[in-house]
């Protein structure tokens, strides 16, 4: 008994000395104030900045039916794109690009976007309508240094291109989004307002795009309305990249030069092979093909047809230093009687960052 006591007396002080002072501790930071730090910290780091561009040179050379007449063109074009978010729920876009030919730099993106929920924002500013696969993808996206003959015919109808425009953007899920806007374009012969919706469903494999757009001409001498509605869809695999777009609507030209209702059709299937060397200098070779219909109008049996195919030679990290090399070819049948009207070869070195 008196063995434990004395075992206890000795145990008990060093037990008081090895224990810490708890008035030698920093004091921790009350509640409130974590927060209020917290906050100020990520608001001093909420502003955002990104740059992004492209930069393409080359040559087309352009070989329409006759020999004798063989086009030798520069290709230069450059785009920079600029993303600037001050603060969380306001971003700022801005793009410029040059084309060859250009004096000047053109405004190819200026919007302003405002996201006043999780999941919906409102753009207003000057930028492209949302339409099918071939539309949205930049030169980033793209392999070909022209689109498609059904890109050109659109484009004849002024559904396409940068215009004044108030879009409101709604997230579905993390799949879903609906767009919806309203655009304006004016010049010397006509005013034009466009509406134009769109659905899109992307995952990192699949992409499915319905888009519409209605164009209303006014004029003092007519009232003209066009539409055309685009459904497309990718699939991205391992090996393989595959496109598939059909686009259908009206004939605004020949509504106003012949006063006559005509659809047109279009369709376009693409399909490109990302092969991986394993080497630190060529990363990829990519071997690409599209075929591309177009009917101005239905009721007829006429059409234009477009083959093209090409590779691209991909170095350095993610391919940002690439040779793009295409052949294409363009047939139309007028009454029955085919020609040839293009037959292109591009050639042209592009640097993304």
């Amino acid at each position: 008994m008196r063995l434990g006591i004395l075992i206890l007396a000795m145990v008990l002080p060093a037990i008081a000395i090895a224990k810490p002072d708890k008035s030698d501790k920093p004091k921790k930071a009350a509640k409130a104030d974590t927060v209020f730090v917290e906050k100020a910290d990520k608001e001093k780091n909420e502003t955002e900045v990104k740059v992004e561009g492209v930069l393409e040179v080359g040559v087309d050379i352009n070989n329409k039916m006759h020999k004798d007449k063989t086009n030798y063109n520069k290709i230069g074009y450059g785009k920079i794109e600029l993303s600037a978010r001050p603060v969380k729920k306001v971003r700022a876009e801005f793009g410029f690009e040059y084309k060859d030919g250009d004096s000047t730099l053109v405004i190819d993106k200026l919007l302003g976007q405002y996201n006043f929920t999780d999941f919906g924002s409102i753009r207003v500013g000057y930028m492209k309508k949302a339409f099918g696969l071939e539309e949205k993808a930049g030169v980033a996206e793209r392999y070909f240094h022209k689109r498609s003959v059904i890109n050109d015919n659109l484009e004849n109808f002024h559904h396409l291109g940068h215009d004044l425009t108030m879009q409101y953007r709604h997230k579905l899920s993390e799949s879903w989004r609906l767009i919806g806007g309203f655009s304006w374009a004016a010049d010397t012969v006509r005013e034009l307002y466009h509406q134009n919706y769109s659905i899109e469903y992307e995952t990192p494999s699949t992409t499915l795009i319905l888009a519409g757009i209605i164009g209303h001409f006014t004029h003092s001498d007519y009232d003209l309305t066009a539409w055309a509605t685009s459904l497309s869809f990718k699939y991205t695999a391992k090996l393989f990249v595959s496109e598939t777009e059909f686009t259908f609507g009206n004939n605004p030209i020949i509504k106003y030069m012949d006063d006559k209702d005509v659809l047109i059709l279009g369709a376009r299937m693409q399909e490109y092979f990302p092969i991986e060397t394993g080497f630190k200098g060529l990363r990829q070779v990519i071997p690409i093909a599209e075929a591309s219909i177009y009917m101005g109008d239905l009721d007829s049996q006429d059409f234009e047809a477009q083959l093209r195919a090409g590779f691209t030679l991909g170095f350095a990290k993610n391919s940002a230093f690439q040779w793009r090399n295409t052949y294409g070819t363009r047939l139309k049948v007028v009454d029955g009687d085919s020609k040839q009207t293009h037959r292109r070869y591009d050639s042209e070195v592009v640097v993304i960052f």
